[in-house]
């Protein structure tokens, strides 16, 4: 409790100490920032007029010193201006006195409550975090200890498939082709598994990124999957945001990826992308195709790691690209939504932060 009036300190101390509160007084605001600043409390009670540094003067301060803390003011000026100046300084409530013991010993009940709930949020996400750090550990690790003996399967197997063809019977060569393939799709996984494990762990830097030059790259980079018929391109101006390049030329070579792979059976498969800015939620990279779409039913499967919901007969991949693609949005504190209708393409949104 900080205010210059002792009276008002022993009144506010007599209603507090009956509940099970450990009270600090202060009636030098100088004094009172600094023992903030050394132990932050649960709840701060703030006089308004007080001389030398004011409420509002130490409002200000206390934003910087201690941010998580709630601050209610309880003072003698009742003045609609003053009161809307200290929320909008960072107050999270008001009160003017005389107070009524009952209002604020609720007021201070669900301060306190509220600050004690986002402490334990703050605990709980360094803890989920710890986790996915030690998770991202291992998953690497795995893959890179799985990589070595998956490539002796396939290399042997080849081996014997060049050395053996001829005593091979039909049945054994073909089981022999199929242990070939296994090897290779699991390699392929491994190296998904590998990479989205790396994105976890990687420090990203946030620079200004053009993101018209992030799809050129990434547009040249597929040039080789273009193939025929050729594709047809709509690429509008797109906005400047803060990221990772590297990271985000990979979501784009991902998702532009997709889009050419699933629209390559059409007459005239299609592309487009632009954007939409809005300035209270930030700018969105929609990438729309003519493909073959999905289920609506099954999107969010989509994100998952290995999840795919068309067949390798169909289209080949391993279901990590679009796990990779949310991975690096939530490092760059946005996120990623997929829309269709089966059978009339697939658009995929990127939201970034504003």
């Amino acid at each position: 409790m900080i205010d210059d009036k002792e009276v008002n300190l022993r009144l506010m101390r007599a209603y507090l100490q009956a509940q099970p509160y450990e009270v600090i007084t202060c009636s030098d605001p100088q004094e009172a920032l600094e023992c903030v600043e050394r132990a932050p409390p649960d709840l701060i009670l703030l006089d308004l007029m007080m001389p030398v540094l004011d409420g509002f003067a130490v409002l200000d301060r206390l934003k910087v010193l201690v941010p998580q803390v709630p601050v209610l003011v309880v003072t003698g000026v009742d003045d609609r201006v003053d009161r809307l100046r200290a929320l909008e300084s960072g107050a999270r409530d008001y009160l003017t006195k005389p107070v009524d013991r009952s209002e604020i010993l609720i007021r201070v009940r669900n301060l306190v409550a509220l600050k004690q709930a986002g402490d334990a949020l703050a605990r709980a996400l360094a803890q989920l975090e710890a986790a996915n750090h030690g998770l991202n550990a291992f998953a690497g690790a795995l893959a890179h200890d799985l990589q070595q003996p998956i490539t002796s399967i396939g290399a042997f197997a080849q081996v014997i498939q060049r050395n053996s063809a001829e005593v091979l019977s039909p049945a054994d060569a073909s089981h022999l082709q199929r242990i070939v393939a296994a090897a290779g799709d699991a390699h392929r996984m491994i190296r998904g598994l590998l990479e989205f494990a790396r994105l976890g762990e990687r420090q990203i830097e946030m620079v200004p990124v053009d993101l018209s030059v992030i799809v050129q790259y990434a547009r040249f980079a597929l040039g080789h999957e273009t193939g025929k018929p050729a594709v047809s391109w709509t690429v509008a101006a797109l906005p400047m945001v803060r990221g990772d390049p590297a990271l985000l030329q990979l979501a784009f070579v991902n998702l532009l990826s997709n889009a050419l792979k699933y629209s390559r059976t059409r007459e005239q498969p299609s592309i487009t992308i632009d954007s939409q800015i809005d300035p209270s939620t930030g700018p969105m990279i929609r990438i729309r195709d003519n493909g073959v779409g999905f289920d609506m039913a099954h999107a969010q499967r989509l994100f998952h790691p290995f999840e795919r919901l068309h067949s390798n007969t169909q289209f080949e991949g391993t279901g990590m690209g679009l796990a990779n693609v949310r991975r690096i949005m939530e490092r760059h504190g946005g996120s990623v939504r997929a829309e269709s209708v089966e059978g009339e393409g697939a658009t995929f949104t990127l939201m970034f932060r504003a």
